[in-house]
């Protein structure tokens, strides 16, 4: 059942990494309430193919996240086809782990590129038909990591920590245009990006979790489909924690 108020609408979601994980479950809750979801995917076609299979109000489109330029022809593409995106979810994640002294640049380029400079650019596609209508929403989503930092994490953390402040600046800036912005900054959530942990590290963080399970990707898919509906059309600028009582802001 969706939120009290909340219709399905005529209005255009994107949303990055949608293939698999958080994505996936976003996708699927919002083609509920929206005629037209469209999500990006890098390598999973075959469960991208899967779901636009299943939900025929859903449309995927291949994108790397590292390529910057490839992005904009990508945004570019979905406005020609679908003329306007009225709900913005950069989602998408990737990590690359190392210490720091044995880092290579590469692997703080790769996850800064697509953790935090894919932002920019499908936001400055998507934010002037937003302005135009004078409606908008867009939720970035960052990570627990982003403000508790984490051991072999240096790049992840420092991309998802810089995704809250370009946020908060963006809040400001197109408040009084109709747009909100907020940011999800999700805990241990049950996604293969989780699941790479080794065991014996899992249960360290299982251990350090109040709630003593891992969240699961419904529950994010909840917490969005209210911060873009009306119902939330108050809160802007705002970071949202969903991690089982781990972290307090």
């Amino acid at each position: 059942m969706g939120v009290i108020g909340m219709k399905k609408s005529n209005k255009t979601v994107f949303i990055t990494g949608g293939s698999k994980g958080i994505g996936k479950a976003l996708v699927k809750r919002m083609s509920q309430y929206y005629d037209c979801v469209l999500f990006t995917y890098n390598k999973g076609q075959s469960d991208a193919d899967q779901i636009t299979k299943d939900l025929s109000n859903c449309f995927c489109y291949q994108c790397d996240l590292k390529d910057y330029a490839h992005c904009r022809e990508v945004a570019k593409q979905a406005l020609s086809e679908h003329g306007r995106i009225d709900i913005l979810i950069n989602n998408a994640g990737y990590d690359e782990d190392s210490t720091f002294l044995r880092m290579p640049k590469s692997a703080w380029d790769d996850v800064i590129d697509v953790n935090l400079k894919s932002l920019y650019g499908f936001c400055q596609d998507f934010i002037p038909g937003m302005i135009s209508q004078k409606w908008g929403r867009i939720i970035n989503f960052s990570s627990i990591a982003g403000f508790t930092g984490a051991f072999g994490k240096s790049n992840y953390a420092a991309a998802k920590a810089g995704i809250v402040g370009f946020s908060k600046s963006l809040a400001l800036e197109f408040a009084s245009k109709g747009i909100t912005v907020n940011i999800i900054a999700p805990g241990a959530i049950d996604t293969d990006m989780l699941r790479r942990i080794p065991p014996r590290y899992l249960e360290r963080v299982l251990e350090n979790i109040p709630m003593k399970r891992f969240g699961k990707t419904e529950e994010v898919s909840y917490l969005v489909e209210f911060l873009v509906g009306d119902s939330a059309s108050y809160i802007t600028g705002q970071t949202i924690h969903i991690n089982g009582g781990s972290f307090f802001n």
